[in-house]
């Protein structure tokens, strides 16, 4: 067999991609084991290819980067939840840690028309609260904050804008800024984490 013509042939450029079907992949991977030489083309192949990726490639915004790695501290706050570092809520929240977390401050009853809210995060840019409710949520609007809730129990109908949403356990809603919206209860009582961060 000529080594060099096979090489050129441009094969070995298609496995690397894996672009070949899996009977010539295996033709390849045997040629692979019995010619070093074939080896070595296909490594340099593969840096090749790695380099000119590299050489395209385009680095994310910041403010994309930084979404990702508070994502992704997030996610390991959440394994071990603990009152004096919590994670911000997101639509990846696990509302079975939250819950877990406060159910010992959720109120057996409360009365008719009532939102409990208990404080778990305060600070110049985040606040975060427990709200128990049996009442609907009025009309509001936010100018200097980003509010957003994750429900632990309950259902509620939000309405954003002229855009209605039913929620329940487990579901996070991200409130735009300038959106009048409201929250009309249709359980006994509905259990959310509540909260604001600072534009």
């Amino acid at each position: 067999m000529n080594l060099q013509s096979y090489i050129e042939s441009g094969i070995l450029e298609l496995y690397a991609l894996d672009q070949l079907d899996p009977n010539e992949r295996e033709e390849v991977e045997r040629m692979l084991s019995v010619f070093p030489e074939i080896r070595a083309e296909l490594d340099q192949i593969q840096s090749a290819l790695e380099r000119y990726a590299h050489s395209q490639s385009i680095a994310p915004p910041p403010h994309v980067k930084d979404k990702i790695s508070e994502s992704i501290t997030n996610l390991e706050k959440e394994k071990e939840m603990n009152l004096q570092d919590l994670p911000l809520i997101n639509s990846f929240s696990d509302h079975g840690k939250w819950l877990d977390l406060v159910k010992d401050m959720i109120p057996e009853q409360i009365e008719q028309n009532t939102v409990f809210t208990s404080v778990l995060q305060q600070s110049e840019n985040v606040v975060q609260m427990l709200v128990v409710t049996n009442t609907h949520i009025p009309d509001e609007v936010h100018e200097e904050s980003h509010e957003s809730f994750l429900i632990l129990k309950g259902r509620c109908k939000c309405t954003v804008g002229n855009q209605v949403r039913y929620m329940e356990e487990g579901d996070f809603m991200a409130i735009p800024l300038y959106e009048h919206h409201d929250v009309e209860i249709l359980s006994d009582k509905v259990v959310a984490i509540l909260q604001h961060v600072a534009v």
